[in-house]
């Protein structure tokens, strides 16, 4: 089962070496030297990076349908410490503080991870006998370290359209424990596109980009083919560095190379909309994912506890803007998009059942339809924002919808509460365009500090705030 993902997963457990420089402490020289001394050791040490950033405080939970969704109220519970208190806002705040204080220290030390394989991939350039895996390791490793630091902004940085000059995090780029100034969050972004370049340049004619969605058990057994190269989606291929650099072009305002590489994303041809009913997470439009093992076990968290549910419909159905694109729309569909109980409406998205080998444990961190989304953002007229918006619209069920200067974000912010959910993504878009107020907000008037997420006590073991 899963063949190749649980195989190289447990190999990165079994590799006694390799566990113990997963954690950043102090050792030796001999001990590095040892892991980056075989290309198995620069293999093992960056699947260790997907392997730590798929942990629950990170991307397989409160990064994609946990504390990043409560914060864009995907969720209505009955409970004392129910998401509708606007303390799920203030930061540092006993509901906050223990979520952001993980997130910033075991992004971080991934990043520190990610920054000593980066060191080693050069200093042992040697040690590498496969053709094409130094570019194909160094240009993971470059766009992960930008991913991560970029959503490090995102979440502990300002509204950067307000205020792009605020420090508020560091980019770090070697390994140690030193103390480093935070920088403006113009200058972290130029840093982000700057690694997310230099990875595009590695892996073009270079990433295999193997993104065939195989049905059976073992997938790629018996055909001759490099494990380490296969299922593309669920890593930092060239294409969700393409992804990246279009998510992050927007972010900085430079509408035009955001149109330009969300256009290279979509004419790849690499990916497609899904209309499938019994493909809930849509395979074919993954451009970027992590692989959470065992994730079936964890589901149960969403499936029969009571923290991820909706107890209304009529919750639902606001998000969903029912009223306008009725019930047809696949995301909202019973039986496909959501389970509806009498304990609660519950999502299906992640569902384990009936899964090909390729998408089981998996959490989309980057998916095609954003890319119609930035389009829309950027177009140049209403109308066509709309042809990009209708685009997804009718391959999930819906009718067309007519854009005017005064509805257009309306309407690109309903997309991605129905599109996203789940997935992490509603709150940055909030942030990013610094909505006073959203669909079931507790806060009477968002102001920035609603939104940035707060410094640990113990930051100043990766910067300083002074």
């Amino acid at each position: 089962m899963k063949k190749y993902i649980v195989s190289i997963c447990l190999g990165m457990f079994l590799f006694s070496s390799c566990s113990n420089w997963l954690d950043v402490k102090p050792k030796t020289t001999v001990e590095e030297e040892e892991v980056f001394s075989r290309e198995l050791g620069f293999k093992e040490a960056l699947t260790g990076a997907y392997i730590k950033m798929a942990s629950t405080d990170l991307y397989a939970k409160n990064l994609s349908y946990g504390f990043l969704d409560i914060l864009g109220q995907r969720y209505q519970i009955n409970a004392v410490a129910n998401y509708e208190n606007p303390l799920w806002y203030t930061f540092p705040s006993t509901y906050t503080e223990s979520y952001t204080e993980a997130i910033w220290s075991k992004m971080y030390n991934v990043i520190a991870n990610l920054n000593n394989l980066l060191y080693y991939c050069d200093k042992n350039r040697d040690v590498f006998t496969t053709e094409h895996y130094y570019e194909i390791i160094k240009g993971e490793a470059l766009g992960l370290r930008a991913f991560l630091h970029f959503d490090l902004l995102r979440m502990f940085g300002p509204i950067y359209k307000d205020n792009p000059t605020a420090k508020r995090i560091a980019y770090r780029t070697e390994f140690n424990q030193e103390p480093k100034e935070m920088q403006p969050s113009n200058v972290v972004v130029d840093s982000i596109i700057a690694d997310l370049k230099r990875a595009e340049i590695l892996l073009t004619n270079i990433d295999p980009l193997n993104f065939e969605f195989p049905k059976t058990e073992d997938g790629n057994s018996g055909t001759g083919k490099d494990g380490f190269l296969e299922y593309r989606h669920k890593r930092m291929n060239l294409y969700a560095v393409k992804a990246m650099l279009a998510r992050v072009y927007l972010y900085a305002g430079n509408k035009t190379e955001a149109v330009n590489y969300a256009n290279q994303v979509i004419d790849g041809k690499y990916f497609d909309l899904i209309g499938d009913a019994t493909d809930v997470l849509r395979s074919k439009e993954i451009v970027f994912s992590v692989y959470v093992d065992k994730f079936d076990q964890q589901v149960t968290d969403i499936t029969n506890g009571t923290s991820y549910l909706i107890v209304k419909e009529s919750f639902l159905n606001e998000m969903f803007d029912v009223a306008n694109d009725g019930t047809n729309d696949l995301r909202i569909r019973e039986g496909v998009g959501f389970d509806y109980g009498t304990n609660g409406i519950k999502m299906r998205k992640y569902k384990q059942e009936n899964l090909w080998a390729s998408t089981e444990g998996t959490v989309v961190l980057i998916r095609l339809s954003e890319m119609y989304y930035i389009l829309a953002e950027c177009a140049a007229t209403p109308g066509e924002a709309a042809e990009f918006l209708n685009k997804v619209r009718n391959i999930r069920g819906v009718d067309p919808v007519v854009c005017t200067e005064a509805n257009r974000l309306d309407e690109i912010e309903k997309e991605y509460r129905k599109e996203f959910y789940g997935e992490g993504q509603l709150f940055f878009f909030y942030k990013r365009h610094a909505y006073t107020t959203f669909l079931h907000c507790p806060v009477n008037q968002m102001a920035e500090s609603n939104y940035m997420f707060s410094w640990p006590d113990n930051e100043t073991l990766f910067g300083k705030t002074n």
